[in-house]
């Protein structure tokens, strides 16, 4: 669709959506909306990650289900208001209240169109934004999210038996997530991003070049893989995915993110009985053992691929404190009796 230079002119049609408690978005909303298609030039002319462009779609499509404004109509008290309904009123799909971190993403997706908006043209550039006096919800400080040795020991367990196809991969998958790769990332892998040494591939967050050397046994985990992968007369070459599916409906396909995730959550975090265990927590656990083999952040931010030194400092807090606790209870000559954070 080809939008006019004018926002107001070319939205003169916008049918007024109903406001609803989800924020949801009704048939004739979704085909008559031309607030719709402003949303979608703003994501194509984004340098956001796919997952980043999803939740942008949803937080601002869940606007224009709530407002019945033009985007260039749209005042600093629309903006409040909405932050108001976010808070008091709009529920996640459970029907439980948002959190502030999702009112924050939904301010955030907001924010970034408006800047895109203006920069285009579409407002006058001397023009106040109507999000620029909203603030954002203030989060208290998330607990540290590594896992203990204790832990990974218990996950280790879990995948160490068996020699069918399903441990095998899931040996080759735990090798890779340990080396603090993002969900999104492991599942785009190739067999040519392995070189037998290292992966080497561009992240999806900002499409920056990674090189991530692995251990000798991560190595040893993904070569018994693939070498198995070859003795089931597959042929593999290096646009082949690196881990398959062995799912009932994708079975031999490329394991996706869900895929991930349910590995993480449901057989490894169940099996071993940590709690809440994600992606991510490996994540945070390579980062702060590359801390605490001595490696300095700059480098290590290099192989986690983190720019923020702020975010970086975050990943290893955990080891810090327990580091702090450790050495008190050696200061007074007791056995440490408080054991790692967990979340």
């Amino acid at each position: 669709m080809t939008l006019s230079p004018n926002p107001k002119k070319s939205l003169l049609k916008v049918i007024p959506a109903q406001s609803t408690t989800s924020g949801q978005l009704t048939k004739a909303d979704k085909t008559e909306d031309l607030r719709l298609a402003w949303i979608e030039q703003f994501l194509r002319a984004s340098n956001l990650a796919k997952n980043s462009q999803k939740t942008y779609r949803i937080e601002l499509k869940r606007f224009v289900a709530w407002s019945n404004k033009a985007w260039a109509d749209v005042t600093a008290r629309d903006i409040a208001r909405f932050k108001h309904y976010l808070m008091s009123e709009c529920k996640t799909p459970k029907g439980k209240p948002l959190m502030p971190a999702s009112v924050n993403q939904a301010l955030a997706a907001l924010k970034s169109f408006y800047s895109w908006f203006q920069s285009s043209g579409y407002m006058d550039l001397t023009a106040v934004l109507p999000t620029a006096a909203v603030k954002f919800e203030k989060l208290g400080k998330p607990l540290p999210k590594n896992l203990s040795d204790e832990q990974m020991e218990a996950i280790s367990v879990v995948v160490e038996q068996g020699n069918d196809e399903i441990q095998v991969r899931d040996r080759a998958l735990l090798a890779i997530l340990t080396h603090g790769l993002r969900a999104g990332d492991i599942s785009a892998l190739n067999v040519g991003n392995y070189d037998g040494i290292r992966l080497r591939f561009f992240r999806d967050k900002d499409n920056s070049e990674a090189l991530v050397p692995l251990r000798q046994a991560a190595r040893e985990q993904i070569d018994i893989y693939l070498q198995w992968r070859r003795e089931q007369t597959e042929v593999l070459t290096n646009e082949s995915p690196l881990l398959l599916s062995h799912d009932l409906r994708t079975p031999g396909q490329r394991l996706g993110y869900q895929g991930i995730y349910y590995f993480v959550k449901e057989r490894l975090g169940k099996a071993a009985g940590i709690s809440n265990l994600t992606p991510h927590r490996f994540r945070h656990t390579y980062a702060a053992n590359l801390v605490e083999m001595g490696i300095d952040t700059l480098l290590a931010r290099s192989l986690t691929g983190h720019s923020s030194e702020r975010v970086f400092q975050r990943y290893i807090e955990g080891k810090r404190l327990a580091a702090a606790q450790t050495a008190f209870y050696q200061a007074i000559g007791e056995e440490p009796l408080i054991q790692e954070y967990e979340t």
